[in-house]
């Protein structure tokens, strides 16, 4: 989860907002972050300790609420989905020259593959742990160059 939220657009806000901002930025991401886990964590503690779905708890709480819920979630999976699909078909357009709708089809066809065959999903799981710990590693090198560059001596990876 950690690192699907350092892509560009994350990274070009999060620079944008806390050259303007500040400390006091760092201090609202913080406080987020906060409120993120809390809620998280109650989350899951009623889920775990009731032995019962997410949607059944939710329908027991208001007749209806489940199954809007699952719609819910339906929907947001089909929404990021598509927008993942649509992605890849722009980066192989930008990699390749080959059209967007051709890129977003090739995109299409290799997802089924992954998912359809079992043995490239497990590989893929293997090869995505590794790739996760490498782009976390990549980041922290990058905020220590930056910093350093800076002068920030307050990173606990400065010199």
């Amino acid at each position: 989860m950690a690192n699907s939220s350092i892509g560009p657009g994350f990274l070009t806000q999060t620079s944008f907002y806390t050259e303007q901002l500040l400390t006091s930025f760092g201090f609202v991401i913080l406080v987020s972050i906060l409120l993120d886990f809390g809620a998280q964590i109650n989350i899951w503690r009623a889920i775990t300790l009731s032995g019962m779905r997410a949607q059944e708890i939710a329908n027991l709480l208001l007749p209806g609420l489940g199954y809007l819920l699952s719609l819910s979630i339906v929907v947001g999976g089909f929404a990021f989905n598509i927008g993942n699909i649509a992605g890849c078909g722009l980066a192989l357009n930008l990699l390749t020259g080959i059209s967007f709708a051709k890129g977003a089809i090739l995109s299409g066809v290799i997802a089924i593959v992954i998912f359809w065959v079992d043995e490239i999903g497990k590989m893929l799981d293997r090869l995505t742990k590794i790739l996760g710990m490498q782009q976390t590693l990549r980041y922290l090198m990058q905020c220590n160059i930056v910093l350093y560059q800076n002068k920030f001596h307050y990173w606990p990876l400065s010199p």
